[in-house]
């Protein structure tokens, strides 16, 4: 009976990664604090995602870094921050331009068809983030991608709710246009950073220790 796991020198080689992933999530944290420390002097806020105007362009690239205050700020900092340590972590080659990917587009479908309201916060991020990490380990048979999105689903299931409309306060449009953009990537990157399998041979070597009847 064979047994797919992974490739040892592979394992290896991600396990190496996490260092890394740790690395730049906690300078994508810095970021977002600091701008939001730099908020409390200038009128960063005004800088979000304003859907079908001009100078909501800039929402696109800006909105996952600005916070309405230190509630806001302390709910999406610790899932943002998991969420991009574990994309790091198992998807390095690319892992910058999902990431890229999940704030543009997700930007951009919330500034074509979102509410007209100013649409802040990196809790869109997030949402795209999980998405396709969990999606991806299906995609690609990652059991340590779908592992690691599961229990992050399980500490922020309760998040699910948020892509439903009727929240006062709360950018639905976002979460949900997020949830769809890390689907969309996921699936359209499937077959980059697939893990080395190897076959584990269950039943090696029996035969030779069979004598027979």
């Amino acid at each position: 009976m064979r047994i797919p796991h992974l490739d040892p020198d592979y394992a290896r080689a991600r396990r190496q990664q996490w260092p890394r992933a740790f690395k730049i999530s906690l300078l994508f944290l810095a970021a977002i604090w600091g701008l939001f420390l730099l908020d409390q002097v200038l009128p960063l806020t005004q800088f979000g995602t304003k859907p079908r105007t001009i100078e909501g362009l800039l929402g696109l690239v800006t909105m996952p870094f600005i916070h309405s205050g230190w509630p806001h700020l302390i709910d999406n900092s610790l899932p943002v921050f998991v969420a991009m340590v574990a994309l790091y972590g198992n998807y390095p080659k690319v892992a910058k331009w999902i990431v890229s990917g999940c704030i543009v587009i997700t930007g951009a479908l919330v500034w074509t068809f979102g509410r007209e309201v100013n649409h802040i916060g990196s809790s869109g991020l997030f949402y795209a983030l999980l998405s396709y990490l969990f999606v991806s380990g299906f995609l690609k048979k990652d059991i340590q991608s779908i592992g690691i999105s599961m229990a992050i689903a399980f500490m922020y299931g309760y998040l699910i709710w948020g892509i439903f409309p009727g929240q006062v306060g709360i950018s639905w449009e976002s979460h949900m246009f997020g949830l769809l953009t890390g689907i969309f990537l996921a699936y359209n990157t499937k077959d980059i950073d697939r893990p080395v399998l190897k076959d584990w041979k269950l039943d090696e070597g029996i035969d030779e220790f069979d004598d027979g009847p």
